[in-house]
């Protein structure tokens, strides 16, 4: 007769088929950028003549004149929608009426999240306000800490630092005023961008994490 081996009857007796959950640490969570093969739906612009004339990034080449909030905030909104690797921000204070507002925190998080390969560092001078008020973009990056670097400039580039947006060392976005609003924007103005890209990555490496915005409660 052929010998059957007996089952462990101490290993059947506790195995009781069930699976042990474990909680994941919500502290940490973060989310991952999508796959090459995932869609990002990104921002859809409406380009007019009175607002912000139709550009292609890199390829379109005029100055847009940006001469009210509104034309501001929808330059920074195009700039994220045709940007493809790289998004880098100067700010004094993360200018509340500029930044602090859903259509922009969506297309930011839409860019950030588009490909494995995208870079997306802001650079503020004074983040007290942001983190007075809750600002959105920072609970975005909370949300999304691998993809959105913030950092605070260092006390000595602040009088040399000026709020733009660079897109992908080609765009340029600069706010040359806060009341009223102006500004201007260079699709093709890769020159400019290339040297205040060199800027910003200086700035980049002498600034300091806020340790606020990790801790900020949202």
């Amino acid at each position: 007769m052929q010998n059957i081996p007996q089952e462990n009857t101490e290993s059947s007796q506790q195995d009781d088929g069930l699976i042990e959950f474990i909680a994941p640490d919500i502290e940490h969570l973060t989310i991952i950028k999508a796959s090459e093969t995932s869609q990002i739906e990104r921002p859809k612009i409406v380009f007019s003549d009175e607002l912000i004339p139709q550009f292609q990034l890199g390829h379109t080449d005029i100055r847009i004149e940006l001469k009210h909030l509104f034309m501001m905030q929808q330059a920074a909104i195009a700039l994220l929608a045709e940007a493809q690797r790289e998004i880098l921000i100067v700010s004094p204070d993360l200018e509340h009426e500029r930044f602090d507002n859903e259509a922009f925190c969506e297309a930011l998080s839409a860019f950030a999240r588009s490909s494995r390969y995208t870079s997306t560092k802001i650079l503020i001078a004074d983040p007290q306000l942001a983190i007075e008020d809750g600002h959105r973009v920072i609970k975005l990056m909370r949300r999304i800490s691998s993809l959105i670097e913030i950092r605070q400039l260092h006390e000595h580039d602040i009088e040399h630092a000026e709020a733009v947006m660079i897109a992908d060392n080609i765009g340029l976005l600069r706010c040359i005023n806060r009341d009223p609003w102006q500004g201007s924007l260079l699709p093709k103005g890769t020159p400019y961008a290339q040297q205040m890209r060199e800027r910003f990555m200086e700035w980049w490496e002498r600034g300091a994490e806020i340790s606020d915005f990790r801790e900020l409660k949202i």
